[in-house]
């Protein structure tokens, strides 16, 4: 194991998934600070990966697109196999000494299975032809770098790796000044929506949390979410007279930016989403509020942060993406002075 040249990592999606991954990639490069670390992703994802000086090379799908596209037509369907082998044909022509399926599904697994590696590993389901982790004992963090011990190698390190563009903060002023923006240096940012109903903050919540902060504090909030949730962002800013200092940032950032919007903040207020994980790579003073899922196996493991959930929920950790029968009772019933009072103490 001490001539390992070459390493095949498999992280295709989500956003957050491939943020967690960032660990693995760290101390595998720790571990074998000479060798080539190739990476297949999600074009979604690139932003996450693309500046991370640990990385050679990378292979690049379109999940989504091919999800959308599959089912649309017969030609659509062949085109989709067509573009998905094609990636798994250039991931083929070389040969790798280790290869880590590190999402542990069929269309990741696929590519463990039909590259040239001398050793395989995965997580997930008992693959009969590589050696596997179960994910069910593990926050997933730590079930990635769980994978380490079956060559030998074990690490706690946790701490996940956001790089950003060296040019990020010029990047950064731009969006804000060709938008007018006018943004104060401190502020905190609530990001109260994800790709679950379930586990979004509800708008009156949100509300009840910003004129909480507003009794003792006039500092700057940002609203963030993606573009499908602009209304809902600006009718909370609309709910208060002093719109000048709540901000919707929803239609004006990507990747990059709202990375960097994140790591300077003073604090974010954030359910089970993207923004979370983000939070927690930079190490920004986080409050996670938590319902439907499990902190236990997605959970922040940073410093400063701070989980919120109503541990008198009986149906907690429901699992559901949408179709709450209870009303969306766990969301609803935060402590919004609780949460309110854990933000001010870092403004």
């Amino acid at each position: 194991m001490n001539n390992i040249k070459k390493i095949l990592i498999i992280k295709q999606t989500s956003l957050g998934d491939v943020l967690h991954s960032t660990a693995f990639i760290r101390e595998i490069s720790l571990i074998y600070p000479d060798a080539l670390i190739d990476i297949v992703t999600d074009k979604s994802a690139l932003d996450i990966l693309k500046h991370n000086p640990h990385i050679n090379k990378f292979y690049i799908l379109d999940i989504y697109k091919y999800e959308k596209q599959i089912l649309k037509s017969v030609k659509d369907f062949f085109y989709v196999l067509k573009e998905f082998f094609s990636v798994i044909k250039d991931v083929r022509k070389e040969h790798y000494d280790l290869a880590f399926d590190l999402q542990g599904l069929e269309r990741s697994v696929i590519f463990l299975y039909l590259c040239h590696s001398k050793r395989k590993y995965a997580i997930g389901n008992k693959w009969i032809f590589s050696k596997h982790k179960d994910v069910k004992k593990y926050h997933v963090i730590k079930l990635l770098l769980s994978l380490l011990e079956m060559i030998g190698h074990k690490s706690d390190n946790t701490k996940l790796d956001f790089y950003l563009p060296e040019n990020i903060e010029t990047t950064f002023n731009e969006m804000l000044e060709k938008n007018n923006i006018s943004l104060k240096k401190d502020y905190i940012i609530i990001s109260g929506f994800s790709r679950w109903v379930t586990k979004d903050l509800p708008i009156k919540k949100s509300i009840e949390i910003i004129e909480r902060i507003r009794k003792k504090s006039d500092i700057d909030i940002i609203l963030t979410s993606t573009k499908d949730e602009y209304e809902k962002c600006m009718n909370i800013k609309n709910a208060f007279q002093d719109k000048d200092s709540i901000h919707v940032f929803s239609k004006l950032l990507n990747i990059n930016t709202l990375a960097a919007l994140i790591k300077n903040a003073r604090a974010i207020i954030s359910v089970d989403s993207f923004p979370m994980h983000i939070a927690a790579s930079f190490e920004t003073p986080l409050i996670a509020l938590f319902g439907p899922t499990s902190e236990h196996r997605i959970g922040p493991i940073s410093k400063n942060s701070h989980i919120i959930k109503n541990e008198n929920i009986d149906c907690l950790m429901c699992y559901r993406i949408s179709n709450c029968p209870n009303n969306y009772r766990c969301m609803n019933s935060l402590d919004a002075q609780n949460i309110a009072d854990i933000v001010l103490k870092y403004i």
